[in-house]
Order: structure tokens, then sequence, then C-alpha cells
């Protein structure tokens, strides 16, 4: 089992993806309000680093705030793919290499896709995160894995 930590605003979106409930208090981690539309999340965008990512078939965990007293399990999944990718925030350019097969979203409407299975509302709000969260940096290209999952 490999598992990932996510920001309090993933919380919500995970439990969709993974076909659970959300409580009033998953809602107020990610700042939504009752009856706003929660979009499912069945992807993660993480850095290479020194230890390895899921492989397709493992379990995965996802937790918030692991290594904080106040950390809680969201759920598990499945592992279903494992790609490499390309992000290229200002350059508004996504390349995935899924099994030598190259798929690239630089319309609008497919990077508004993409943004969507990671759980924002639209690029334009997956980019603002980014920018947020890398103060500028890995700008041009983000390098890493792509790392989807369906629910248990």
């Amino acid at each position: 089992m490999v598992a990932y930590s996510y920001k309090g605003r993933f919380v919500a979106p995970i439990r969709v993806g993974l076909g659970l409930p959300v409580q009033d208090e998953h809602r107020e981690l990610g700042g939504y309000q009752p009856g706003q539309i929660i979009r499912p999340k069945r992807q993660t965008i993480r850095a290479n680093g020194k230890r390895r990512h899921a492989r397709p078939g493992e379990t995965l965990q996802h937790y918030n705030g692991m290594r904080t007293p106040k950390c809680f399990k969201i759920g598990d999944a499945s592992c279903s793919a494992v790609s490499k990718i390309s992000l290229w925030v200002h350059g508004e350019r996504v390349l995935i290499n899924h099994i030598s097969n190259l798929i690239e979203y630089r319309k609008p409407s497919e990077l508004d896709t993409f943004a969507r299975d990671d759980g924002f509302d639209d690029w334009a709000g997956m980019r603002a995160f980014w920018l947020e969260e890398h103060d500028g940096k890995h700008l041009g290209p983000f390098i890493g894995v792509l790392i989807q999952w369906e629910p248990m």
C-alpha cells in the first residue's frame, strides 16, 4: 500500500470520487457551500522523489494532514494507472506519457477537462492553485507522475 496526503480542499472531491459520503466537516475543509457541486477527484500529480509511487493494482490510502495531530484517513482506492506527466502552467500545456502513448492537452476545453479530473472547476482554477502552491516554481515544465485510481 502507498499513502498520499492531501490539503483540505481535496477531501470532499476525493470522497465523491470514491463514492463515499461527504459530511459537513469535509465541506468546510474545502470551503464548499451547501448545495455546491463537488467534482470527483480520481487522480493526483506528484513529483518524482526518493520514495516510489504507487503501481497499478496497488491499494492507495488517501489522508488529510499526514504527520500532523489532525491527520485522518479520507479513504482507500485501487491504483488504475501511473503515467509520466509534464505540466506547463504558463504554457497552457499538459503532456502525459502513458505506456508509450503520448496524450497532449492544449486546447482550453481539453485543459478544463483535465483540471476537472483533478478536482478543480476548470484550468484557470488549477493554474491558480499551482501558482499559489509553488510560488512560481515548476512552471516550465513541472515533471512528475500522474497517479489515477478507481473506488475499491
